[in-house]
């Protein structure tokens, strides 16, 4: 059986998944799905036309999720995007009504997958994707906070004129404006940040706002985010399906770990061909246990909005 990737959602996301997952040859067979069949069709066209320069890979459109069947990664980007002045909660109520009709046929269609949650606001999507479908925890999980330690080691990197490569930082918690970096553990080239030649505890506000304003930056010049977080789910695809056991920050369902229970937020986790490997316990001092406890807080509060 050949590595079965399903994007549900053709949108600015979805599409820009698909592309990315085609161009690196991460998956031998892409399915693209959308209640819109039209448009899915043309996201799939517009890539095949370049197939010959690329690695092999089948690609369908389709609206039926019966075309979902024997997928190893089910990724779920399909709901309303965030507008210019709008939060990433304020998405809530929608996609979480898109989001438990698409997780009852993934259940129904591919009971053996790994659901990926692409879609905002991600930790309490993530967490009602995990309770309507009753798989095991480490099969549903969603990107978190992967960008945001992206956007954040980019930042670093900059600052310090090194390869981003070689910053090894976390931003965990929400993804959103309650997330924080994790300062205690963070190195450049096994040099302690705290200790970096240029660090500063100012330097590091300012470019943790720049990490939480991103995105809305970006949304209020172009409409929309799709590239980097797409660059980063082919990563963590990757990862699933050639079984690398790389660690990433991913929004994942707390039962315990860090005094957390019953909600979904990103602390950084080993990922392998079953999804969620290993859940990594990093020693938070006391000040980051509290930030991510109030993250946390924020979230259970969103999560209580939804009824069902």
């Amino acid at each position: 059986m050949s590595n079965k990737v399903t994007i549900i959602g053709a949108g600015n996301v979805g599409s820009a998944t698909a592309f990315t997952l085609a161009l690196s040859g991460t998956a031998e067979e892409i399915v693209l799905l959308d209640t819109n069949l039209a448009k899915a069709q043309g996201e799939v066209m517009d890539i095949e036309h370049g197939s010959s320069f690329l690695p092999h890979v089948q690609l369908t459109a389709t609206k039926s999720f019966i075309d979902i069947k024997q997928s190893n990664v089910v990724i779920i980007t399909a709901g309303a995007k965030q507008t210019p002045g709008e939060t990433r909660l304020d998405l809530l109520k929608h996609n979480a009504a898109v989001t438990k009709d698409v997780v009852l046929n993934i259940k129904r269609y591919a009971p053996n997958c790994v659901i990926l949650v692409v879609v905002n606001p991600v930790d309490i999507l993530t967490y009602l994707a995990y309770k309507y479908s009753s798989f095991p925890k480490q099969r549903v999980f969603g990107s978190g906070t992967v960008l945001d330690t992206a956007r954040f080691r980019s930042y670093l990197a900059k600052h310090f004129n090194i390869n981003s490569h070689n910053v090894h930082a976390y931003i965990m918690g929400e993804h959103g404006d309650s997330s924080f970096p994790m300062l205690s553990t963070a190195d450049i080239g096994s040099i302690p940040l705290t200790k970096f030649p240029g660090y500063s505890q100012t330097m590091i506000k300012r470019l943790h706002q720049k990490v939480v304003k991103a995105a809305y930056n970006i949304i209020q010049k172009k409409g929309y985010t799709n590239h980097a977080i797409a660059i980063c789910v082919n990563q963590l695809v990757h990862a699933i399906l050639n079984d690398t056991r790389e660690i990433f920050c991913v929004s994942s369902v707390q039962q315990g770990t860090y005094h957390l229970k019953n909600i979904a937020l990103s602390t950084p986790a080993i990922l392998g061909k079953n999804g969620i490997e290993q859940e990594l316990i990093l020693p938070l001092n006391r000040s980051e246990q509290a930030t991510l406890q109030k993250s946390a807080k924020i979230l259970k509060k969103a999560l209580a909005l939804i009824k069902n």
